[in-house]
């Protein structure tokens, strides 16, 4: 279902933005298409932010073997098989390289580690028999070539590879029959391929049908969410959001200080990590089911994750203050926080630095694009190093909602400025 595949992943791109991983999909999807030039366009786009997936270069070495750019391609499996020494997929990929290369002595030992590694993949024992075929060891390319048949009796060229060794052996019987096992077979196999053509056409048709209908059932939805949207008279709200763990509690203290009353429900509690409080709504966190329960907020501020500013909805308008803090310490505080409720981080800490560093910068981005959106950007250290260019910004941004006075540069304490 490639298509369906292909639409899926645009339509969360143009939610979401553009990802690293959403180009490897791609890059996948394209590779099924066997549109090897354009897989390996997306491949050579994410390759360096993404510098420890082994699947990325194994997907670059296909490429670059369906493009006959052989010497590229032994260098992409290399570099899989130096971070993963048992990829049995890297020794596939470096076999067929060497065949094309005439190195047929190196494609034996990659075919057979191959093989050593994975020894139910019919493949392994293909390129085995091709490469020993080319060394004319005719006996050993037909027990190779005999496991492949046994293990993927429907593989035409391995009975093409086997009959060609038995007339190499002078065995006639044996290569007429291999010959007629090919011809039957391949007729089998076009029967089969066209039965199996006309009910994916059926398939597709009923797809298309279904497809249809759910489309023009989106429509009236969307028709009738517009209609509803048009009536409904748009606000203001003040939004605070950034990464877990880079200020944000802090600045829901400072807008309180300043006179805008926070929304806030109180059920998370004061404790060793957030001293001041979290100053939290529990509710927010269902805004993508239930969209205008942000419209509660209207003149106070509260606390959106960052994972949640998309599902904001329309009409109204937002002034997002949004918490900057090096991801670094912003993990560093997060796996302290973890250690502190005896959890232990889901994944390592480079890769939780890099995905939270992508996905800011993807939001931010976003949100200034948006004309939905006064975007004002804080950076922690900057505000605990000194609160008052800080301050000023807040004025400036948020006019006389926000009363400067000496309670709201009180609110910071250096003390609490940890894992820096």
């Amino acid at each position: 279902m490639l298509e369906e595949a292909d639409r899926t992943i645009d339509q969360a791109r143009d939610h979401f933005g553009r990802t690293e991983n959403a180009d490897l999909i791609k890059a996948s999807i394209a590779i099924e298409r066997g549109d090897f030039a354009k897989a390996l366009e997306l491949l050579e786009r994410v390759k360096d932010k993404l510098p420890q997936e082994v699947q990325i270069q194994l997907f670059m070495a296909r490429c670059y073997v369906a493009l006959r750019r052989w010497d590229e391609g032994l260098e992409a499996a290399g570099r899989v098989l130096k971070a993963d020494p048992d990829n049995a997929q890297a020794f596939l990929v470096r076999t067929r390289i060497e065949l094309h290369q005439n190195k047929a002595f190196d494609a034996v030992d990659s075919a057979l580690a191959a093989i050593g590694l994975q020894y139910g993949n019919p493949m392994g024992h293909y390129l085995l028999g091709a490469s020993l075929l080319q060394l004319n060891k005719f006996k050993e390319a037909e027990k190779a070539l005999s496991n492949c048949h046994h293990l993927a009796p429907k593989y035409l060229p391995a009975l093409q590879l086997l009959a060609r060794v038995y007339s190499k052996l002078g065995d006639q019987q044996r290569y007429t029959e291999t010959e007629n096992l090919r011809t039957k077979t391949g007729a089998q196999i076009r029967d089969s391929s066209q039965k199996e053509l006309a009910r994916l056409r059926v398939m597709a048709a009923e797809r298309k049908a279904k497809r249809d209908d759910i489309d023009r059932q989106k429509q009236a939805e969307i028709d009738r969410v517009e209609a509803e949207i048009a009536a409904i008279e748009p606000l203001e709200i003040l939004v605070v959001s950034g990464l877990p763990r880079s200020g944000t509690s802090l600045m829901m203290q400072m807008l309180k200080a300043g006179g805008i009353d926070p929304m806030t429900d109180g059920k998370r509690t004061a404790d060793d990590d957030n001293p001041e409080g979290y100053w939290e709504w529990e509710e927010v966190k269902q805004l993508p089911k239930n969209p205008r329960l942000i419209e509660r907020t209207e003149g106070k501020a509260v606390k959106v994750i960052s994972a949640l500013l998309p599902t904001l909805p329309r009409p109204h308008r937002y002034k997002i203050i949004y918490m900057v803090r090096p991801t670094t310490q912003v993990v560093d505080s997060q796996l302290v926080m973890l250690d502190r409720q005896g959890q232990k981080a889901r994944s390592e800490k480079q890769h939780l630095i890099e995905v939270q560093e992508a996905h800011s910068r993807q939001i931010r981005q976003v949100l200034a694009k948006s004309d939905r959106v006064e975007l004002l950007e804080v950076s922690y250290p900057d505000l605990v190093a000194d609160p008052g260019p800080v301050i000023e910004q807040l004025k400036t941004f948020l006019g006389e909602r926000f009363q400067v006075s000496e309670s709201v540069a009180v609110c910071v304490k250096p003390k609490l400025f940890r894992n820096r």
